[in-house]
């Protein structure tokens, strides 16, 4: 689990430095600054609240627990599966 903190941290770094490539750096950053400033990038680059909606959908671990709690609520079951890279187009 710590290696893919770390693995997550420095992809989100080598991020934030390659989408700010085409902006300069504070003229004189030091090697000391250098973490806060890939912070700060990282943080002005998250998604705000209106582009995580996806996050506010009640997903359910399991159909049997999505039927329960559709019964419960009178709600209909939306079933998505996928079998691959969601990435492709191909479910």
């Amino acid at each position: 689990m710590v290696k893919r903190s770390v693995l997550a941290g420095a992809l989100l770094a080598g991020i934030a430095l390659m989408s700010s490539a085409g902006k300069p750096s504070p003229a004189g950053i030091t090697n000391e600054q250098v973490a806060g400033w890939v912070r700060n990038r990282v943080k002005a680059l998250q998604p705000t609240s209106e582009e995580r909606r996806f996050d506010e959908i009640g997903w359910a671990k399991s159909i049997v627990e999505a039927e329960r709690l559709a019964r419960q609520r009178n709600r209909p079951v939306f079933l998505f599966t996928y079998d691959g890279s969601i990435a492709t187009g191909h479910c």
